[in-house]
């Protein structure tokens, strides 16, 4: 079937391009590790200043999403990335990703003190949350690519995933699945290590799966977003 072939070349496009973007931005998958360490300090700093302590632990949060998604947006646009993208990029999508988790933290909110009292109301608040994650699921790729903001990202994230749910589903599920069982294996060999470098060892395994998977999203998205299964039929004929 055509369809069929095209699709898996999209995801053999994306898969060498995602290889190629790693490797030659190898030092992005320390981002993760800085991330952690920032999200520690701040954690240890605000634990004992209850609300306005969440508040900023919540703002710190979304500006390290932030900077990473502008690392990921920067190798898949231009194929590199260095530190200055991971300086800047703490204040360049912060704006949207404060909107977008207001936005959704308030009927959340409501849902969760709504359904408390409700018999299997925490089925009904799993399954509220799990249609969330599959509907906002190119959330992140619709900030640094689509350009939308606001309630109009929930939109377009919806609208991606009804026109592309299974090119975009399918190799998702299949990635995290296999970078979950790596990663545990990975972990397994550092049985008897120094604590230190047990943790440091994942944190990096993890920047590079993580930096993979995001690349690879991004460059399915940058596929997918704006086309239909007929013009990816035309371009996959017109190819050279």
């Amino acid at each position: 079937m055509k369809i069929l072939q095209v699709t898996f070349w999209l995801y053999a496009t994306a898969l060498s391009k995602s290889y190629d973007c790693v490797r030659k931005n190898w030092v992005v998958i320390f981002a993760p590790v800085a991330y952690g360490v920032i999200l520690t300090v701040v954690g240890i700093v605000v634990a004992s200043l209850g609300m306005i302590g969440g508040l900023v632990y919540s703002l710190v949060s979304s500006a390290c999403a932030s900077s990473g998604l502008y690392l990921i947006k920067n190798m898949v646009e231009s194929g590199k990335t260095d530190v200055n993208d991971f300086l800047n990029g703490f204040l360049a999508y912060l704006g949207e990703l404060l909107t977008f988790f207001f936005i959704l933290w308030l009927p959340m909110w409501a849902a969760a003190n709504g359904l408390s009292g409700v018999p299997n109301g925490w089925l009904i608040y799993l399954l509220l949350r799990l249609a969330l994650f599959i509907i906002l699921n190119a959330v992140p790729e619709m900030i640094y690519q689509g350009r939308v903001s606001g309630l109009e990202l929930i939109g377009a994230s919806y609208s991606f995933i009804v026109d592309n749910w299974i090119e975009w589903l399918v190799p998702n599920l299949i990635l995290f699945a296999a970078g979950y069982f790596l990663l545990d294996f990975f972990e397994s060999l550092l049985f008897g290590l120094p604590a230190f470098v047990q943790l440091f060892s994942s944190a990096c395994m993890i920047g590079v799966l993580l930096a993979f998977f995001m690349t690879f999203r991004g460059f399915l998205f940058s596929q997918l977003h704006g086309t239909t299964r007929r013009t990816r039929i035309y371009r996959f004929d017109a190819r050279v």
